[in-house]
């Protein structure tokens, strides 16, 4: 479960998407034109999976919650960035936010998966 957002790679262990730069080995496959095109300003699908982005009062950083799911310890909120593409985010359920409002968050990516756009 996540979602695909844009990216461009900076280098072979650095990918920046609209929250920021990423850091880990970028796994972007190479085409036909070589590995130094598609490792530096490669575009990329980047995906993010609910536990990457955190809820965090106190960031500046913030996105619309869309729609809310309860799951028990959690509530999985699909979250409208500021580009408005969407993603997916893990809250503890005592964070009970509503439809509409705008929360902040921050990234935990621990693993960076990134796919060459076509």
């Amino acid at each position: 479960q996540g979602a695909l957002v844009p990216g461009e790679v900076i280098n072979d262990h650095q990918v920046e998407i609209e929250l920021g730069v990423l850091e880990g080995h970028i796994p972007v496959e190479c085409d036909a034109s070589g590995c130094d095109e598609c490792v530096r300003n490669c575009h990329v699908d980047v995906l993010l999976r609910p536990d990457d982005i955190i809820h965090d009062d106190d960031s500046l950083l913030l996105a619309e919650v869309e729609n809310k799911a309860f799951r028990g310890a959690d509530f999985l909120y699909t979250l409208k960035l500021p580009s408005g593409q969407h993603a997916l985010s893990l809250v503890p359920s005592h964070h009970n936010h509503a439809i509409g409002e705008r929360i902040g968050i921050k990234l935990a990516v621990d693993h960076v998966v990134a796919f060459r756009r076509e």
